[in-house]
């Protein structure tokens, strides 16, 4: 087994149980939650960083557009994107925060600005109000 592919597997499993973990929650959780998708989006945007650094910013492109599994990835990528904003940015509103500055970082960065996105969110919502 490569590399690449443990540390897909590895990836895959720690959502897995982070999910679950989540579902097990019945109560609001007292600690910052807000950490939960700032501890996601920094290891993701560090292996962004990575993979930039060794196939140059554009080498995503050849891989999503060469085969039809990398288009369905590429489409796939894009509507979860679309879903989680839209289901977001109502609760980022309401909490005093700016749509559309937002939908241009997830443009740009995907899953990290949603992400970092969704963490600002939980984070303002967590606050007193003024």
């Amino acid at each position: 087994m490569s590399t690449s592919e443990v540390i897909a597997l590895a990836g895959f499993a720690a959502a897995a149980f982070a999910m679950l973990l989540v579902t097990q929650t019945k109560d609001r959780v007292a600690w910052p939650a807000w950490l939960v998708p700032l501890a996601v989006a920094l290891p993701l945007a560090a292996w962004g960083g990575v993979a930039i650094y060794r196939e140059e910013l554009s080498g995503f492109w050849p891989l999503l557009t060469g085969s039809a599994w990398g288009l369905h990835a590429w489409f796939d990528r894009l509507m979860l994107l679309a879903a989680g904003f839209f289901l977001l940015q109502n609760r980022a509103r309401a909490a005093g925060m700016k749509s559309e500055v937002w939908v241009i970082a997830v443009m740009f960065t995907g899953a990290v600005g949603l992400l970092l996105m969704l963490a600002r969110t939980v984070y303002l919502e967590r606050q007193p109000p003024r």
